[in-house]
């Protein structure tokens, strides 16, 4: 039986990025970096991922720059896709407690 032929890479190599240290406060910057990082490190291109997820290269160029005018629904897409994801954080502290002395980690 014969090996299969390797694959041929058409484009450049993708060169993995640093991820971002990700305790910093949020920002579309940050974002833009962790998808940048976890998209080279899979070793995806830019098309790889346009492709999978039938959004233009153009749209998945905008989220890598932070771009903000992108729509929310093809960022999550993406996350998703490249396993990343949010977690909601209020920094109000009001929140916290409301007026009967009860916490929001209480309700539930």
């Amino acid at each position: 039986m014969s090996e299969a032929p390797a694959k041929k890479t058409l484009g450049r190599v993708v060169k993995p990025t640093q991820m971002p240290e990700l305790s910093m406060p949020f920002s579309p910057e940050l974002l833009a970096k962790a998808v940048t990082a976890k998209r080279t490190g899979m070793k995806l291109t830019l098309v790889d991922v346009s492709q999978a997820l039938n959004i233009s290269k153009p749209t998945l160029i905008k989220i890598e720059k932070g771009d903000v005018s992108v729509q929310l629904f093809n960022v999550l897409k993406v996350m998703e896709f490249l396993g990343l994801s949010f977690s909601l954080v209020s920094d109000d502290l009001s929140h916290h407690q409301n007026d009967e002395g009860v916490s929001d980690e209480q309700w539930y």
